[in-house]
């Protein structure tokens, strides 16, 4: 498992490869929006998204000197809570750091003391994301023919 490595808030200049590995293949397969995403059009949502006082959350994975994953906290006012995503570069599966990045972003967002539901839907056939947000004290509340909803409430 590789130790070498910085979990921290995203900053503006992440923003090309956090869209890098939001486009990456392996990733659209199981996302939401299986399209792909312009970076013409990733740019300044991002920067709206995370940098303009809007109550949304993004961390990233850094081995220096590359991001290679990141995880977002949206918040959902409809839900009254948090829509979770994460995504990490495919070339790092496998090594304990998908998990060392959910773990260390839900401590960083609860130090916040925010209160709020987290929630994420994931798709059946994603056993490794299933497995990895259990792992990290998520509870399936729901399911459909396609997703398994799950829930995780902040301390």
């Amino acid at each position: 498992m590789n130790n070498n490595y910085t979990i921290r808030p995203a900053q503006k200049s992440d923003s090309r490869r956090v869209w890098e590995i939001r486009n990456h293949p392996i990733f659209r397969k199981y996302s939401g929006n299986s399209e792909f995403i312009p970076l013409k059009s990733h740019e300044p949502w991002f920067e709206n998204k995370y940098f303009s006082g809007l109550n949304n959350y993004c961390y990233v994975l850094v081995i220096e000197p590359k991001v290679i994953g990141y995880c977002r906290l949206d918040f959902n006012a409809g839900k009254n809570g948090y829509t979770i995503s994460i995504a990490l570069d495919p070339d790092h599966h496998g090594q304990g750091l998908g998990y060392k990045l959910l773990n260390k972003s839900l401590n960083l967002f609860n130090q916040l003391a925010n209160n709020k539901d987290i929630l994420a839907e994931i798709q059946k056939e994603n056993i490794p994301s299933i497995k990895l947000f259990q792992k990290n004290n998520f509870k399936i509340y729901k399911e459909d023919d396609k997703n398994y909803y799950l829930k995780y409430k902040t301390i």
